[in-house]
């Protein structure tokens, strides 16, 4: 639960109303028709706008059987038999969903939807294609305007298997003891072996001064061992700069608000002021963000005209945005990047390797590159659907693949845990070789941890 680009459009979208089947359990008004006017909104959200249209049995089959297995969790329901392969279309789908509807009308409706969505958008198997129940649009709302701020743990998860990524300073998850590489084995109970990230965003976060149990599996610890951890509120800064030596070093979350290509701005010219000589980029886990922005604040590296990425819609129409904002920064540059590096800090990544402008240090990058959209649902809740496809510059394939480093460092679980940044050092070794001091400083104010991510699934809060 990785992250992903979105072009953070908040589309108004007027849907057909439903058209409801009228069987006995599904009536306008009831239970089951609620759920089932929920699930045809985001079955239509994908189906019209996914970037590839669906086959309608590729998600309406995995919806039904996500629903069965909901409904016949309840205790008093009498499911009937697995009929999902008679599933045809959207009236075949209906028809069989509401036989199963056998249980008590008392059943939140939201339960059986939220299950069938999640599993419509799971089935297109893309990664920025994803369910958001209202509290996680709520938190994208939130990061869309620069509030950049969760109620959790403090720490971020990489999946398969479910692992702890990143520990924010004086978070939650610091003071309980958690750390990097440290494996979930189960929430609050919950198994956590197949479980996918967003699944675990989901159980993780919650109201701040409640309490999650995770079970957790640390390499060279013996054994497994449970921890509880109040949740509370996170702050996360979505850049940070400062100077080593006479290298500049700017840390950037994620591409959020509009505001981001100015802030990015005033920080290249202050470098420019304290008489940098070169600069460190690091978008080490930055989940991406709005396109528009990161393609000016690439403008600011690149030549103008100089292509940034390539786009493809569904009808197979390609356009090529471009640099344009005025190139300001022409040093020596590193960008640092690893597998948490995804979306738009995957794409300006590449657009600066493929503009010869910067060396890439680090590992490959998360290989999570597309252009989405979040359409609200009619219940507060929202389904992100990839519209776009995204390459590199010259059209390079991203999405599955990632950037490669021009400079391979691999970061580990102990180099974490004793504050050593392997690739930062790297990256300022290189840098002075460039500028021809090599006895410049090592280690000057370099960060054992830094900051990042936004608040939105698949990232953990």
């Amino acid at each position: 639960m990785r992250v992903l680009i979105s072009l953070l459009l908040l589309l108004a979208i007027v849907l057909p109303a439903p058209i409801v089947a009228q069987a006995a359990d599904c009536q306008p008004g009831t239970a089951s028709g609620q759920s089932l006017e929920l699930i045809e909104e985001a079955f239509d959200v994908l189906t019209l706008m996914f970037v590839e249209r669906p086959a309608a049995t590729d998600i309406l089959v995995p919806a039904s059987g996500a629903a069965r297995a909901q409904l016949a969790a309840s205790e008093e329901a009498t499911v009937p038999a697995d009929d999902d392969q008679a599933i045809g279309d959207w009236s075949s789908f209906s028809t069989i969903f509401c036989g199963l509807w056998s249980t008590p009308e008392e059943l939140e409706p939201t339960t059986v939807s939220y299950a069938a969505i999640g599993a419509m958008t799971q089935a297109l198997n893309e990664g920025h294609t994803h369910f958001m129940t209202p509290k996680m649009y709520d938190d994208h709302k939130a990061w869309q305007s620069g509030d950049v701020k969760y109620e959790g743990i403090g720490a971020r998860l990489a999946g398969d298997p479910l692992t702890i990524q990143h520990v924010f300073p004086g978070s939650p998850a610091e003071g309980a003891g958690v750390q990097f590489g440290d494996r979930i084995v189960a929430i609050d109970g919950e198994a956590a072996a197949d479980m996918r990230v967003d699944e675990a965003v989901m159980l993780i976060r919650g109201e701040g001064g409640t309490t999650v149990e995770l079970t957790i599996e640390r390499q060279g610890v013996p054994g497994t061992w449970a921890v509880e951890i109040a949740r509370g509120t996170i702050f996360i800064p979505t850049i940070e700069s400062r100077m080593i030596g006479d290298i500049a070093y700017l840390h950037i979350d994620s591409f959020p608000t509009a505001e981001l290509s100015s802030d990015v701005l005033r920080e290249l010219q202050k470098f420019r002021q304290d008489n940098a000589k070169a600069l460190i980029l690091d978008l080490r886990d930055n989940s991406g963000g709005r396109l528009d922005v990161g393609t000016i604040i690439a403008g600011y590296f690149l030549p103008e005209n100089t292509p940034v990425y390539q786009q493809t819609t569904r009808r197979g129409q390609t356009t090529t945005p471009t640099s344009s904002a005025g190139q300001i920064w022409n040093l020596p540059t590193v960008v640092l990047i690893n597998d948490g590096t995804a979306s738009m800090g995957e794409i300006l990544a590449s657009a600066m390797q493929e503009g010869s402008v910067a060396t890439l240090v680090g590992t490959t990058t998360a290989g999570e590159v597309a252009g989405s959209l979040v359409v609200p649902l009619s219940d507060g809740s929202a389904v992100q659907v990839t519209t776009l496809r995204i390459d590199s510059g010259k059209g390079v394939v991203l999405n599955n693949i990632g950037v490669q480093p021009d400079i391979e460092l691999v970061r580990t679980i102990d180099d974490v845990r004793s504050g050593v940044d392997d690739q930062l050092e790297g990256a300022l070794t290189h840098l002075r070789a460039q500028l021809g001091d090599t006895a410049g400083p090592r280690g000057a104010n370099v960060p054992n941890s830094l900051p990042s991510r936004e608040p939105n699934a698949p990232v953990v809060r």
